[in-house]
């Protein structure tokens, strides 16, 4: 069958099907009155590339997922079978001139049958920094966070990889030799042990890497977070100008995690769309974190909250939000985002701002949680680093600060205390009166049994406290 027909056949379903729209305006899903919300680009942030990803709905019965399974077919998707997504493209129709209408037009036919989760476009992504004066400032983050009470319990672990998706890594740089294993060119899907290059193309990547993980305490340059990490790169740029396909960003984290890093962090924009929570979804089903940055735009996150994605804002010098960070109910922590001293892919230093900057500095703290007890899973570092946050508004999961500015000194104290979710009246041990005492609190609906830190106390949590609890930590 044709791209043409296959399309003719969708349109067909669809007519009838949009009169069963969603309530949402978010793009790619019909508003109230039954209208397609077009994606818009925006010039060096999300760029149309020509493709779609596209997931099938998942509570589909046999016969329409069958169904759904074979208009991919048809269409000569690429299905990535681990996560469950399909990259479509989406071939320009006559007529059709201003960028992003094949993706659009796709997305909403795909959509109208109501056999897709989403349809979105595999945005060309940028990455988030604002450079700023290299002279200005230092390494005001270390006290802001408590990096130095930190530093007296643990200096990290070589066993925990800390992985980035970005341009590059310089890895001859004084203050990163030594610590970066080998990684991926996601972009041209070649690792490292078969020839790729994570060379950076551009320079945020040493940047990024060097705010989790700088070589410390050697009487050179800058302190990473991390002593003792080691650093995976997972190059995702496509040129100089730093821009990357969606669709190399989420798989380069799903190869990080699989080839063994511990946590993976994204510091690029297109963080607001569903793609990103299927790829979370999958890492912390086999054991990692993803974190993502909110990114700089000042937009306020509040009609999405990814579950399985730690989502960074970026804070100041006296613990404000940075002007440029966004906010809201999809962001779960921020961290010091400004004037952040840290190496560059010329061998030298830079002082840069932006939450590209953030979420590194937070992966490098959930990297120091795990190496104070490398017994934690996943879901404990992960609400060890929400629940030792600093309140900066609200007491607890706020729907503006998320759990507030990350403290390592107060996360790497409650690990190496040997805290465990699981033990939830801190008697230390694990049985049945804390499943009990959890329940209690799970049904008054207070705050702390929001164990998955989305800020909603609902089934979810239970399931995330008995995986803790079975697991007897």
């Amino acid at each position: 069958m044709t791209w043409n027909r296959v399309f003719a056949s969708l349109l067909v379903v669809g007519v009838a099907a949009s009169a069963f729209a969603g309530d949402t305006t978010r793009p790619g899903h019909f508003n109230d009155s039954g209208e397609f919300v077009p994606f818009v680009q925006e010039m060096g942030s999300l760029e149309f590339s020509g493709s779609l990803i596209v997931r099938v709905r998942q509570d589909l019965s046999q016969e329409a997922e069958a169904e759904a399974r074979s208009t991919m077919t048809a269409l000569s998707a690429r299905h990535n079978g681990v996560v469950d997504y399909y990259m479509v493209d989406a071939p320009i129709m006559r007529g059709s001139e201003r960028p992003g209408d094949a993706e659009n037009t796709l997305s909403e036919a795909l959509m109208a049958t109501g056999q897709f989760e989403y349809a979105v476009p595999n945005w060309i992504c940028y990455p988030l920094e604002v450079p700023n004066d290299p002279l200005y400032g230092s390494q005001w983050h270390h006290p802001q966070i408590n990096s130095p009470a930190a530093w007296d319990i643990t200096h990290g672990d070589a066993s925990v990889i800390v992985a980035f998706t970005d341009t590059g890594i310089y890895k001859e740089h004084s203050d990163l030799a030594g610590k970066v294993v080998n990684g991926y060119d996601a972009y041209n899907n070649i690792s490292e042990d078969d020839g790729g290059s994570v060379d950076d193309i551009h320079g945020h990547g040493t940047h990024v890497a060097g705010c989790a993980a700088a070589v410390t305490n050697n009487n050179n340059g800058v302190a990473g977070v991390n002593w003792d990490a080691q650093i995976m790169m997972i190059r995702v740029a496509i040129d100089s100008s730093g821009g990357a396909y969606y669709e190399d960003l989420l798989e380069g984290a799903q190869w990080a995690i699989e080839n063994g890093a511990s946590i993976v962090s994204a510091s690029y924009s297109g963080v607001n769309y569903e793609p990103i929570q299927t790829m979370g979804a999958y890492i912390h089903s086999i054991g990692g974190i993803y974190m993502y940055a909110a990114g700089n735009s000042n937009t306020n996150h509040s009609s999405w909250d990814w579950q399985d994605v730690i989502v960074v804002g970026a804070t100041t010098y006296g613990d404000a939000k940075a002007s440029f960070s966004s906010y809201g109910t999809g962001g779960d922590v921020f961290a010091p985002g400004v004037d952040i001293g840290s190496t560059t892919r010329d061998g030298g230093y830079g002082w840069w701002s932006g939450t590209s900057m953030a979420t590194p500095v937070a992966n490098g703290a959930a990297a120091m949680i795990w190496a104070a007890d490398p017994t934690l899973t996943n879901l404990e570092v992960e609400q060890i680093l929400f629940e030792t946050s600093e309140d900066l508004g609200t007491a607890g999961n706020d729907s503006y600060w998320g759990w507030g500015r990350i403290d390592v000194g107060a996360g790497v104290a409650a690990a190496d205390s040997g805290a465990c979710i699981a033990d939830w009246n801190g008697d230390g041990t694990v049985n049945t009166q804390d499943l009990l005492a959890f329940l209690n609190d799970w049904s008054a609906g207070n705050d702390n049994a929001d164990i998955n830190g989305d800020g909603v106390v609902n089934t979810q949590d239970v399931i995330a406290y008995l995986n803790a609890w079975n697991a007897g930590c």
